[in-house]
């Protein structure tokens, strides 16, 4: 006879301990993102709920290169302004032209940024340039995310919290053999080896980026589970990864580096040249994706072309203005709802 135990009965309101391993799923499908929503300040109210946050999303503007492009004028109808990287050469350079462009004209709506490679070219060793970095971003009302998260929206609940991070890629694209390979070339012809610190006289190489995809990408899923079962009120605790999250809370991730090859467009000339080229824009990390607690957004940067695909329950984003095609139209008012 085949003994039945009953699982111990849950008191509520008890600590769980978090967070809890993926995947992970709860016996009856349970949507984290239901269907009474309340997004970040700004969007206009309709009874007692509110639309979808808005997000207005620029990457890869290369201003040093680009003198002459301007934010558009008005700003378009936003609530959260995300910015994926490659912004301009240096750290503090890419932040003040920021500040500088928008004067202020964003009102008391969040602006989120990371930082790409070309940020952190300088002769400033990376930790080092991060930290001042964050500094800088908080004068200047500024969030710089590193490997960490924001909660945006009323207390209530229904908000958005924004993992944020670099995501250097770990070179597998193609797989762990073509990885090795991409890194080995990589260390011969990947311009960040030259232009980025690790420390002082130790420069940056393909093995240092493979150290940090790692703790961003461990990063980045224990930050969706944090997000996700608090948001269903499951784990909350002192230790958890991300604190201050409330019921109904959406989860959305920002990095320089792309999640998926998808966003690499099959007619790019990139395919035709070594591997570690395309393996330099973008890991895989669509089983992300697909996991419970998955986001409903994820912008990226270090695009060759504009994307706006779905994997999983993820709609996947990137509007750079560098692209590869000259006949694609660069949208600097391109704004996205979750």
């Amino acid at each position: 006879m085949t003994r039945h135990v009953r699982p111990p009965r849950r008191v509520p309101g008890a600590e769980v301990p978090e967070p809890l391993p993926l995947p992970f799923r709860p016996r009856a499908r349970i949507d984290p993102t239901p269907e009474v929503r309340t997004a970040c300040p700004g969007p206009a109210s309709v009874g007692s709920r509110r639309e979808n946050a808005r997000f207005w999303i620029l990457s890869d503007l290369l201003v040093d290169r680009n003198p002459e492009f301007r934010l558009p004028d008005p700003l378009p109808e936003f609530d959260v302004l995300l910015v994926a990287g490659g912004v301009a050469i240096g750290l503090d350079v890419a932040l003040n032209w920021l500040a500088r462009a928008l004067d202020g004209r964003q009102g008391n709506r969040p602006v989120l940024m990371v930082a790409g490679s070309a940020e952190l070219w300088s002769e400033t060793p990376m930790v080092e340039a991060v930290a001042r970095g964050r500094e800088l971003a908080r004068d200047l009302g500024i969030h710089l995310l590193a490997d960490d998260a924001v909660r945006i929206g009323p207390e209530a609940g229904g908000g958005t919290v924004v993992v944020g991070a670099t995501l250097w890629t770990d070179w597998c694209l193609e797989g762990s053999f073509e990885g090795r390979l991409a890194r080995v070339a990589a260390r011969h012809s990947w311009a960040d080896c030259r232009r980025v610190l690790l420390r002082r006289g130790r420069p940056w190489s393909p093995l240092d980026a493979l150290g940090a995809h790692a703790r961003s990408r461990g990063y980045i899923e224990d930050a969706l589970t944090s997000i996700v079962c608090q948001s269903l009120n499951v784990a909350r605790g002192p230790g958890t990864l991300v604190p201050g999250v409330r019921p109904g809370d959406r989860a959305v991730v920002l990095t320089h580096f792309a999640p998926s090859r998808r966003s690499l467009p099959d007619a790019w000339t990139g395919w035709l040249g070594d591997a570690w080229l395309a393996a330099s824009h973008a890991s895989d990390l669509e089983d992300v994706m697909h996991a419970w607690g998955a986001p409903t957004l994820w912008v990226h940067g270090r695009a060759v072309a504009p994307a706006d695909y779905r994997i999983g329950r993820t709609r996947v984003v990137a509007n750079p203005l560098r692209r590869w095609d000259a006949a694609d139209a660069f949208d600097s008012a391109l704004v996205v709802e979750a």
